[in-house]
C-alpha cells in the first residue's frame, strides 16, 4: 500500500502541470493542495498531452472524489488504488505517481535572485501606483526593499516560525484600526448596558450609562498583530452576545404580549415532500444558492439532506366558465390537496351543481399563448372526452391553478411539454446597502422592454445575481429561486465558482454558476463580473474565456467540449464591464434622443460579438433602455463621467451598457425574451438593476407513454444517422496541424461516436467557396479540413425513432486533432435538418469557451 507522501506534493495549479508535463506517460499523477476551496485536495491527470484537475472533498473524514463517483473511501491509499482501476470515470486510469523535483544549489540561487528582482519591483512602482498615504506607502517600500530579506534569511538560516518584520509591518498599518476597534467596543459595552438594565429594571435614576473610553494611541504599549486579531476576536464575541441577548429580550417580550403568536395556523392543508431547501413559502421557494463552495462538510448536520415537509394550502378560485356559444357563466374551483381531487361548482337555472374530478380524469390543462387569464382542461380522451375554458381574474392565479392540477397529479402519467416563464436578473450593488422596498425589479417593471403593471405574470424561476464592489474574497453572488410546484420536478443541482481577479486568486472578479435539469431539459445560469476599463477588451475576452474553461458543470468529459456547449438553455449575465467607445457628448446626446440604436453600434460587446471574439451564438434582447453605468447615484437621469483612480488621476466613464444579459439554446430548442429593460427606482448604486422575462417550452414527455402510443418495439422500428459529408473554414490554431477528427454526442446515442481524420480539403480557396454563410474573412482562415462520406459515420442509431423525440434532440459536434484529442472547438447540429427524405446540410459556427474558431458545414438525413 502506496504511503499518502508518496504521491502529495504542495504545489499550484501550474507547477502541477509542469511537473506532469515531465513524465512521459499517460495517467501519470498526483495529488495537490486545492487552493481554490480550502480544506480540499485536488488530483491532477496527464493523459494524451492533457491534464485533467478533480477536486477531492472530505465529508465526514471520508474522502470523495467529485463528479465521478458517489462512493467514498477511507483514506487516500484506498481512493488511489481504486482509480487506479480502469473504466472509473477518470480520462485514464492512474499509474505512475510524480515524485517533487529536487532543488538545487543552483535554483535555489537562481529563485532567491528573482525574488529580489521582483520585490525590488514591488517596493519601487507597484506599491506607489496603489495611492496610500505617504507613510504607510514608505513602511511597505522599506519592507520589501531591505527587511523582508531578514525575514527570508531568519526563516532560512534559523529555522524560524514568524516573519518578524512582517509582523511589525502589519502591526503598524493596524494602528488606526486598532483604534476604531476600540471606539467600537466601547459602543458595545453601552449597549449592554442598557440591554441589562432594560432586563432588570430598577427605580433610581437612568443615569445609569457610563461611556468606557478607549486607550489613548500614543499609549507606549507595544502593538502587536496578536494584540490586534485577539481584540478583533473578543469584539466579534461581544458584538455577537449583545445582539442575541437584545433580540431575546425582545421577543420574550413580544411572547408575554401574544401568547398565540407561536401557535400553528389552522386550516385545510396537504402534505408534500420537499427535498429542495429548507426555506417554507407559497409562492418561491429556493432550489439553490451560491455564494461559496457547497462543501458537504460545511452542512449543520448529517440531516440536512433529508426530506421534510411542506404544508400546501388548498386553494380555491372564482372563474368566468366560457362555452362556445359565447355565454359565460360564473364558478368556483377548489384544489383539494388532502383529498386530491378538483371541486368545480357550476351556477345554472337548475341550481348549483358540484362537480368532483380525480387527477386520473384529466387529461391536459392547456394554456392560451395569446391570453394568460385562459386555462382549457380536457376530461378524458377520445370521442368520450369533455373540456371546459376558464378564465381566472389574473395570470398569476390561473398559473397557480395550473401548477396545482400539475402537482395533484401523478408523476408517471402528468408530463408532458409546458411552457414555464424564467425571470432573471443582475445588480452591481456598489457596495451599498439596497433600499427597503425592490417590487420593480422582479416585476420587471422600469425602462426599456417591460411588463405591463396589469401583465401580473407568474415566473416559475428567479435568477438573481448581484456583483459587490467591495475588498472582499467573493463578491459575486447568485440566488436561483423556483415556485414550489415546480421544485419537486428540479433534480441535479450543481453550483461552481471561478475567480479571474489578481491572478485568479481574489473574488472580486470571475463567476459564480448554478446548473439543473428541471423535467428532461437542463439549464445553467452563470452570474459574472467582467475586468473593468474601456481599454481592457482583451482581459474581458480572457475572464470570459477562463471562466468556461474552468466551470466544473455538465456531464461530459472537457476533452469532448465546454460548459457552453452542454445545456439546453444557458444564461450568462452580469456586470459584463463592456463599453461604449464613443465621447461623452455625443454619447449623452444620443441618450436624451433615445437613439439608443446609435449608440449600440459602437458597444465593445456588439462588435466582439460580430468579429466572433467571445460569445459568438449567443442572444440578446435589443437594448431599448439608457445605458445602466454610471450614474450619479440618487437619480436616474444623469451621469458621472469622472472617475477618480488612485493617484489622483481621473478616468473617463461615457455612458454604457455594462450590465446585460445574454443565453443560449440549443438550435432545435426555443427561447423566447418577453421583456428586458432596466429599473429606474432603485437609485443606491451608481449601476442600475437589469431585468429579463424568458419563456421556454419544458421538454417532459415521458417516452413510455410516446412507446405505448406507437406501439414501439426496438427491434423492429429502428432509426439511423447518417453523415454524409463535412467542411470546416478554421481559423488559425496554436500549432499546425493537418488531419483533424469530429466527434459526435447527443442523448439520443448510447454512446459517442468519432469520425476517422480527414483525408483531403486543405486548400483554402476551394473550401471557402463551399461556405456560403462563413463570415469569417478569408484572410483569417488558415485550415480548411474536408471530410468524405467514407470518413464519416453512417449508421449511428438513435435510442428511439420517433420524431416526437428526434425532432428536439441535437448532435454536439467536436472538432479535435487528430494526433492526441485536443479539442479544438465544437457546435449542435439540431436533428430536424436530417429528418427530410433527402439530404440536407446545416452550417454552424465552431466556439471554444465562447470564441469562433471556426465553421462548419455538415450534411446528412436519417434513415428507418
Amino acid at each position: 500500500m502506496e504511503n499518502l507522501a508518496n504521491y502529495y506534493i504542495d504545489v499550484s495549479y501550474e507547477q502541477a502541470e509542469d511537473l506532469l508535463r515531465l513524465e512521459d506517460q499517460d495517467g501519470a499523477f498526483l495529488i495537490r493542495p486545492s487552493h481554490r476551496v480550502p480544506g480540499t485536495f485536488a488530483l491532477s491527470i496527464r493523459y494524451r498531452n492533457k491534464f485533467f484537475h478533480h477536486r477531492i472533498k472530505v465529508f465526514h473524514g471520508r474522502f470523495v472524489c467529485e463528479g465521478f463517483t458517489e462512493k467514498t473511501f477511507s483514506s487516500m491509499d484506498e481512493l488511489v488504488k481504486h482509480f487506479r482501476q480502469p473504466n472509473q470515470g477518470l480520462a485514464h486510469p492512474l499509474t505512475k505517481s510524480v515524485s517533487p523535483p529536487t532543488p538545487t544549489e543552483e535554483d535555489e540561487s537562481n529563485y532567491e535572485n528573482s525574488l529580489k528582482t521582483l520585490l525590488k519591483e514591488i517596493a519601487n512602482r507597484s506599491i506607489p501606483s496603489l495611492g496610500y498615504s505617504n507613510e504607510h506607502t514608505k513602511l511597505m517600500q522599506t519592507y520589501f526593499e531591505k527587511e523582508v530579506l531578514d525575514d527570508l534569511n531568519d526563516i532560512k538560516t534559523n529555522n524560524s516560525g514568524r516573519c518578524t518584520k512582517f509582523e511589525k509591518l502589519l502591526a503598524l498599518l493596524s494602528k488606526q484600526l486598532n483604534s476604531e476597534i476600540d471606539h467600537f467596543n466601547g459602543y458595545l459595552d453601552t449597549m449592554a448596558q442598557i440591554t441589562t438594565r432594560i432586563a432588570q429594571p430598577a427605580p433610581d435614576s437612568l443615569d445609569f450609562l457610563y461611556r468606557i473610553r478607549p486607550d489613548n494611541d500614543d499609549s507606549p504599549m507595544e502593538l502587536t498583530v496578536d494584540a490586534v486579531v485577539n481584540k478583533l476576536s473578543s469584539c466579534r464575541q461581544l458584538l455577537q452576545n449583545v445582539n442575541d441577548q437584545f433580540f431575546k429580550l425582545l421577543k420574550a417580550d413580544v411572547d408575554a404580549d401574544n401568547p398565540s403568536s407561536s401557535g400553528s395556523n389552522s386550516g385545510d392543508s396537504a402534505m408534500i415532500t420537499d427535498h429542495t431547501s429548507s426555506n417554507e413559502s407559497d409562492d418561491i421557494h429556493p432550489a439553490r444558492t451560491s455564494d461559496d463552495d457547497h462543501d458537504p462538510a460545511t452542512r449543520q448536520s448529517p440531516d440536512a439532506d433529508e426530506p421534510r415537509e411542506v404544508r400546501l394550502p388548498n386553494r380555491s378560485y372564482k372563474v368566468i366558465v366560457l362555452s362556445e356559444k359565447r355565454k359565460t357563466t360564473e364558478a368556483a374551483i377548489k384544489i383539494d390537496f388532502s383529498k386530491r381531487q378538483l371541486e368545480i361548482l357550476l351556477s345554472s337555472e337548475e341550481g348549483t351543481v358540484i362537480s368532483k374530478t380525480l387527477p386520473s380524469e384529466i387529461y391536459r390543462v392547456i394554456k392560451d399563448p395569446e391570453d394568460f387569464q385562459k386555462l382549457k382542461l380536457i376530461f378524458g380522451k377520445g370521442k368520450f372526452s369533455r373540456q371546459h375554458i376558464f378564465r381566472f381574474p389574473d395570470a398569476r392565479s390561473a398559473q397557480q391553478f395550473f401548477s396545482g392540477v400539475e402537482s395533484l397529479k401523478d408523476p408517471d402519467t402528468s408530463k408532458h411539454s409546458d411552457k414555464i416563464n424564467i425571470f432573471v436578473g443582475t445588480w452591481n450593488m456598489g457596495g451599498k446597502r439596497p433600499p427597503d422596498d425592490i417590487q420593480s425589479w422582479p416585476l420587471c417593471h422600469g425602462q426599456g422592454i417591460k411588463l405591463n403593471k396589469k401583465a401580473d405574470i407568474a415566473f416559475d424561476i428567479y435568477a438573481f445575481g448581484t456583483q459587490v464592489q467591495v475588498n472582499s474574497l467573493w463578491g459575486i453572488r447568485i440566488v436561483i429561486l423556483c415556485r414550489p410546484e415546480v421544485a419537486f420536478r428540479i433534480t441535479d443541482v450543481k453550483s461552481a465558482q471561478v475567480r479571474t481577479g489578481a491572478g485568479g486568486t481574489l473574488g472580486n472578479k470571475g463567476g459564480v454558476a448554478v446548473s439543473f435539469r428541471l423535467d428532461d431539459t437542463n439549464f445553467c445560469f452563470i452570474n459574472s463580473h467582467l475586468a473593468a476599463r474601456v481599454e481592457e477588451k482583451k482581459r474581458r475576452q480572457d475572464n470570459v474565456q477562463a471562466i468556461a474553461r474552468n466551470l466544473c458543470l455538465g456531464d461530459l468529459n472537457p476533452n469532448i467540449t465546454d460548459v457552453t456547449h452542454q445545456f439546453h438553455h444557458i444564461f450568462w449575465f452580469g456586470d459584463l464591464n463592456y463599453r461604449l467607445e464613443m465621447a461623452v457628448p455625443e454619447a449623452n446626446n444620443g441618450i436624451s434622443c433615445r437613439n439608443f440604436a446609435k449608440l449600440f453600434q459602437v458597444d465593445q460587446l456588439h462588435q466582439e460579438k460580430l468579429n466572433g471574439s467571445v460569445f459568438t451564438d449567443w442572444r440578446e434582447r435589443e437594448l431599448n433602455f439608457p445605458p445602466t453605468y454610471r450614474l450619479v447615484v440618487g437619480k436616474d437621469d444623469a451621469y458621472d463621467c469622472f472617475k477618480r483612480r488612485p493617484g489622483g488621476r481621473n478616468a473617463i466613464n461615457t455612458p454604457s451598457w455594462c450590465d446585460r444579459i445574454l443565453w443560449k439554446s440549443y438550435p432545435s430548442l426555443a427561447m423566447e425574451c418577453i421583456s428586458y429593460g432596466s429599473v429606474h427606482d432603485i437609485l443606491t448604486s451608481d449601476h442600475l438593476p437589469v431585468f429579463g422575462l424568458y419563456q421556454t417550452d419544458v421538454n417532459s414527455n415521458r417516452l413510455v407513454d410516446i412507446m405505448k402510443k406507437l406501439n414501439y418495439n426496438p427491434h423492429k422500428m429502428p432509426a439511423y444517422i447518417a453523415i454524409l459529408n463535412a467542411h470546416a473554414a478554421i481559423r488559425s490554431v496554436k500549432r499546425y496541424v493537418a488531419h483533424f477528427t469530429l466527434e459526435f454526442v447527443s442523448s439520443c446515442l448510447e454512446d459517442p461516436v468519432e469520425s476517422a481524420p480527414n483525408t483531403s480539403g486543405w486548400q483554402i480557396n476551394s473550401i471557402t467557396s463551399q461556405i456560403p454563410h462563413s463570415s469569417i474573412p478569408s484572410n483569417q482562415i488558415h485550415l480548411c479540413p474536408l471530410w468524405e462520406s467514407s470518413d464519416l459515420p453512417n449508421r449511428m442509431k438513435a435510442k428511439y425513432p420517433f420524431d416526437e423525440y428526434l425532432e428536439r434532440q441535437s448532435l454536439l459536434v467536436s472538432l479535435k486533432t487528430s494526433d492526441n484529442g485536443e479539442y479544438l472547438g465544437a457546435c449542435h447540429v439540431p436533428l430536424t435538418t436530417f429528418m427530410t427524405h433527402e439530404s440536407k446540410s446545416y452550417v454552424a459556427s465552431l466556439t471554444l469557451y465562447g470564441e469562433e474558431i471556426g465553421k462548419l458545414e455538415i450534411s446528412g438525413y436519417i434513415t428507418r
